[in-house]
């Protein structure tokens, strides 16, 4: 293979990983809107059968639904920054390549 078809596949590969993360991020997003959306509406139930606030917001955290929704968002977040450092990874290694190259080539003209 030669190398410009190369370079244009690492290309096309870092672009792919970085649009993946960019959406993993926004469902990160939207799935810790949600948890705080199923937090409160758990609040507001708890709120009717206790005293204080405070113990309405702790069996809000409690509460299985709310768990649920904290644990989706937990693993698109997790998603998110593991597609986030792959894509940083990949773009170390490109910019390691392309200082490797410039190096051989102010090398070559030295000679």
């Amino acid at each position: 293979m030669n190398a410009p078809a190369t370079i244009d596949h690492a290309i096309d590969d870092a672009e792919r990983l970085f649009i993946e993360a960019g959406q993993a991020k926004v469902r990160a997003e939207q799935l810790d809107y949600r948890r705080k959306s199923v937090r409160a509406a758990m609040f507001i139930k708890h709120k009717a059968t206790v005293k204080s606030a405070a113990e309405a917001a702790e069996l809000a955290e409690c509460d299985p639904v709310y768990e649920l929704a904290k644990e989706d968002w937990f693993a698109a977040a997790m998603e998110a920054e593991t597609l986030k450092a792959r894509a940083e990874g990949k773009r170390m290694r490109f910019e390691a390549w392309r200082t490797a190259n410039a190096t051989k080539r102010a090398q070559m003209n030295l000679r």
